[in-house]
């Protein structure tokens, strides 16, 4: 039996819900897909892409004197923009679910004097198997 592959990288980014709508322009979009691109590349954190499909875990890591979210929050936010600054920093060939199987969320407060930040959980797309839902 092969070893499945997992690892988890932590992000010292705070993520933001849009709880006010995104609205319908794209401007504000593209600037935090900007700032998170050079964050990430500040950080040296470009690589090459996964050679396997992948299931994504994110976890919000509150601060102090932050609150819990709605729990559709977190992905409904501005993390689709540090998605698309991971692609483009080279960790995902694509966010499309041929590399990109499953992301799901969470919050942890247990951990405020490292937040706000983001624990980002990658595993290959093998380790879980979801019953039901789209195939």
């Amino acid at each position: 039996m092969s070893e499945i592959y997992s690892e988890t990288v932590f992000l010292p980014f705070e993520i933001s819900n849009k709880n006010n709508g995104q609205g319908r322009s794209w401007h504000g979009s593209a600037k935090d897909r900007k700032r998170f691109e050079f964050e990430i590349k500040s950080l040296g954190l470009v690589r090459t892409p996964y050679l396997f499909p992948v299931n994504v875990h994110v976890v919000r890591v509150l601060g102090k004197g932050q609150r819990f979210w709605d729990s559709s929050s977190v992905l409904r936010g501005n993390y689709k923009q540090l998605e698309d600054a991971l692609v483009a920093c080279g960790w995902f060939t694509d966010d499309s679910m041929t590399f990109i199987k499953r992301t799901s969320s969470d919050q942890d407060s247990t951990r405020r004097e490292q937040g706000p930040a983001v624990e980002l959980t990658i595993t290959e797309a093998g380790a879980f198997q979801q019953e039901g839902g789209r195939k």
